[in-house]
């Protein structure tokens, strides 16, 4: 059993329930995790509870700051997006706060890649958000491509199927662009 498995086991599952804006962060983390991430996680009313698991979302946020700032620098918009994706998958408020202001050349990346691997259940979705994270200033730099590919192989995944995954998120943007232009054929309300 490794940390990750271990650190699923400890949840109470019967801890006391949250009220209140707890409760509300409880059912985001919840709904994100099943809804963009594919997962389930461990039925419990209890945000502590599923904050057990948080080394191994930091571990994983700090990989995807790795990778977006594979050109040399953490663009605004793939930090805001770190951020966002964090704070949806449960991160805590100091989490948060280091990621603010963090130095992408201060993290280990041998470091992360250890702790944030479950043998081998994360790290498909784990590129494909670093693909992601250093698109979000509009631009996939070929150097962050470069570390995203780097850290593709160091976890054994083919350069092919990275390529599947960038052109999947090619297509997802593709999709959301038509998907606004159809909800909103007057513009968004909100641009």
């Amino acid at each position: 059993m490794d940390e990750s498995d271990r650190l699923h086991h400890t949840i109470d599952v019967n801890a006391t329930p949250d009220v209140g804006d707890r409760a509300v962060l409880l059912r985001t983390q919840m709904h994100f995790c099943r809804y963009e991430l594919g997962c389930r996680l461990p039925k419990t009313h209890n945000l502590d509870e599923l904050r057990k698991l948080m080394p191994i979302l930091e571990a994983y946020i700090k990989a995807l700051v790795v990778c977006a700032s594979g050109d040399g620098e953490l663009a605004d918009d793939e930090r805001e997006w770190i951020l966002g994706f964090c704070a949806s998958a449960g991160g805590s408020y100091e989490l948060l706060e280091t990621l603010r202001t963090i130095k992408p050349g201060d993290l280990d990346v041998a470091e992360l890649m250890q702790s944030t691997e479950r043998p081998g259940l994360f790290t498909h979705a784990l590129i494909f958000h670093a693909i992601k994270a250093s698109d979000a200033d509009g631009v996939l730099d070929p150097r962050e491509e470069m570390t995203i590919r780097a850290m593709a192989s160091v976890l054994g995944v083919e350069t092919e199927y990275v390529d599947s995954l960038i052109a999947l998120h090619r297509e997802e943007e593709a999709f959301i662009k038509r998907k606004m232009a159809l909800l909103f054929p007057n513009g968004h309300p909100f641009p």
